[in-house]
């Protein structure tokens, strides 16, 4: 296999669909309203639209676009296809993330320092692991014969087993189950080896994290065990191992040391700055792998710098490829559906399609880009000089404060006397402060939006709410009271509507 990794690539892309596609199908689905033929036809189409975008987009090598695709989740879709969990039908799959009458769903928590929440995978003891290529193998054949030579991706073995848990009873840690594991995605890349696939993404972002399953140290142990055997298996694509969400430290040796046929790390602004001497350190590894520089940032919505960025890049090397630092999936799709911004904001803004064309971009060069990088410049000019970001009377004032007035009042020590008035306990109790949102504060929510609902009858319906929560926290006895929060919907929704 000779496929040279592309110039220009992205580590993921919004899989929800730029109008909502997949979830209103997902939702038609759930609701009986579609039934399973249909689904998946919508989800389909909605693949094969993506891929034809992005390559319109400037990704146009070959393996240049990631097949990072998932009905639901995309640690489950992973689980699944090598066995981590069990599950055939697409009915297994949702009851796992979502549960039904007879089964409870699997856990979800947040993936890595993001708002994305992902199925957290219970590791029996009795679990075998059996390999399901045929789940990525139908990816990779729909876009084959859409004319796309789409990049395969799965979570890495050694991420997969530390964000997984313990299921009930057992006795053996996920990580201890590797060598077992690896033998599935074994069978995995030899599936896409016989299926000519040249090259397969391996996410490890579990090596630039703080997790309480392992330290540094022995993630980067594991690591080396688990692609010692995938890197020096015969059948298999070439691999991309990438480290998105932060900088490698003991990881960074160990893939040196492994040699994958390429790597992508997290050079966003965010880690360069907790991490100065990152990059420096990051230069030395393209000796050993073909790198991947994740420089246009995936997790903001800003403009990129590109003369910045260039200069970045440049100090790597030559014939270093151009990345995201992570899945584009935590933004918007595109600025161009913002049609309400101000004309000199919109400019300021990147989300997914934006920031692929950056990377392109990037990858081109000054020269050969000159119309992106002209408009990268006015991007950084025009926000850098408006008065919406920067108020010289708003400094002025904040200058003239006395310095005690920009601390918290009253000083700890004060606080903290004051509150043994209260009473309360060594260890008291509360909530975290929300209860949940009833059908009835819905419905009024609703109604009030509508305006079938005066100001002030909401503002009463809400009154009730707080009320009858506060009633139950006397009941069971808790020490601290919090209102509830019945007054606002989703949480991230809220804080928007309010900034």
């Amino acid at each position: 296999m000779t496929a040279p990794f592309p110039k220009a690539t992205i580590e993921g892309y919004p899989r929800v669909g730029a109008h909502r596609e997949l979830k209103r199908a997902l939702e038609s689905y759930w609701s009986g309203k579609i039934d399973a033929e249909t689904f998946e036809s919508a989800a389909h189409s909605l693949r094969l639209d993506t891929y034809a975008r992005l390559k319109d987009l400037g990704l146009s090598e070959d393996y240049a676009i990631p097949a990072d695709v998932a009905y639901y989740d995309h640690v489950l879709e992973t689980a699944l296809t090598v066995g981590a969990v069990e599950g055939e039908s697409l009915d297994d799959e949702f009851t796992l993330a979502r549960g039904n009458k007879d089964t409870a769903p699997l856990e979800m928590t947040k993936w890595f320092d993001t708002n994305y929440h992902y199925i957290v995978p219970e590791i029996a003891d009795e679990q075998s692991f059996t390999a399901r290529p045929q789940r990525v193998l139908k990816i990779v054949e729909e876009a084959r014969a859409a004319g796309h030579a789409v990049r395969p991706v799965l979570v890495g073995p050694v991420t997969l087993l530390a964000l997984s848990k313990q299921a009930e009873g057992a006795t053996t840690q996920p990580l201890d189950r590797l060598d077992e594991l690896v033998e599935s995605y074994l069978t995995v890349l030899a599936a896409l080896h016989d299926a000519n696939v040249e090259w397969i993404q391996l996410a490890e972002p579990a090596l630039v994290a703080d997790l309480a399953a392992a330290d540094d140290a022995t993630l980067a142990a594991a690591l080396k065990t688990a692609y010692g055997r995938i890197l020096g298996a015969e059948k298999r694509p070439q691999v991309y191992l990438t480290s998105p969400y932060g900088s490698l430290n003991a990881g960074l040796d160990a893939i040196a040391e492994l040699k994958p046929e390429a790597t992508q790390v997290d050079l966003s602004v965010g880690t360069l700055a907790l991490d100065n001497s990152y990059l420096e350190r990051v230069a030395k590894l393209a000796e050993a792998t073909h790198l991947a520089a994740g420089l246009v940032d995936g997790r903001n919505v800003w403009a990129a710098n590109l003369r910045d960025l260039r200069e970045k890049l440049e100090t790597l090397g030559d014939g270093v490829s151009v990345t995201t630092s992570v899945s584009l999936q935590h933004v918007p799709h595109t600025v161009e559906a913002e049609t309400s911004l101000p004309v000199d904001v919109a400019t300021w803004f990147a989300f997914a399609d934006e920031k692929v064309r950056e990377v392109v971009a990037l990858a081109a060069g000054p020269l050969d880009a000159p119309d992106a990088y002209a408009q990268a410049d006015r991007a950084v000019r025009t926000r850098a000089e408006s008065s919406r970001t920067h108020n010289q009377a708003v400094q002025d004032r904040t200058a003239q404060l006395p310095e005690g007035q920009v601390q918290r009042q009253p000083e700890f020590a004060e606080r903290n006397k004051a509150q043994e008035s209260l009473g309360l306990p060594v260890l008291p109790t509360t909530t975290i402060g929300s209860f949940p949102q009833t059908s009835e504060i819905r419905a009024a929510r609703a109604a009030h939006r509508k305006g079938e609902l005066s100001d002030a009858d909401y503002t009463e319906a809400l009154r009730k709410e707080v009320t009858s929560v506060i009633e139950l926290q006397e009941r069971l006895g808790l020490d601290v009271l919090v209102h509830g929060e019945p007054e606002r919907n989703d949480m991230v929704q809220y804080f928007a509507e309010l900034l």
